[in-house]
């Protein structure tokens, strides 16, 4: 069952999801979450892009917020896969699904295993629309450091993404650059 799960959610087949959800139950779905499986198909159709996928497997899931931020193997959430990947539709269903403020920063403060979030991710990859909503439900990622002590505009920099680094200066944190930039040359 796990494995025609699997299969569907990178190649967005919603039948095998439904075959499964008719035979099982809805619940089941939700036991992938709980038994500490740490790859769920939320996971995987959150990398390969299946924004239909995600919408429906949410739906008939009803996962918690917690949940929607766990993270695989490799340390990445649903949101940090689909923010790597310029998944804009899955990365906006995420977030919406997180309504409430206090879920919208749990999911997108989450760090994978070097310490980045979402943002760090698309920054990395140079994501310019994920990093625009990504900024826009949670400004306060930007000042988050990885485990390197690496800012967004050191990651734009180090992975040569230069209209991500433009984009965050010119129209997210000119304003914030110019601040610690003063704080830094008065001292």
């Amino acid at each position: 069952m796990e494995a025609k799960l699997f299969d569907a959610a990178c190649t967005g087949n919603l039948d095998p999801l439904y075959d499964v959800v008719r035979e099982s139950g809805a619940a089941v779905l939700l036991k992938l979450h709980l038994s500490g499986s740490v790859e769920t198909p939320l996971h995987l159709a959150s990398m390969f892009g299946q924004a239909e996928f995600v919408r429906e497997y949410m739906r008939l899931c009803s996962i918690s917020a917690h949940q929607l931020s766990q993270i695989n193997q490799d340390g990445c959430s649903p949101l940090h896969l689909a923010s790597a990947g310029g998944h804009l539709e899955i990365v906006e269903c995420l977030l919406e699904f997180g309504k409430q403020k206090s879920v919208v920063e749990e999911l997108c403060m989450t760090t994978d295993i070097d310490g980045r979030t979402a943002l760090h991710c698309a920054v990395v990859s140079g994501k310019v629309n994920v990093i625009d909503v990504l900024f826009v439900h949670c400004s306060q990622a930007a000042k988050e450091v990885t485990l390197q002590q690496e800012t967004v505009l050191h990651l734009a920099v180090k992975h040569h993404q230069h209209k991500a680094l433009e984009f965050l200066i010119d129209q997210k944190l000119g304003s914030w650059v110019e601040y610690e930039y003063n704080i830094v040359k008065q001292e």
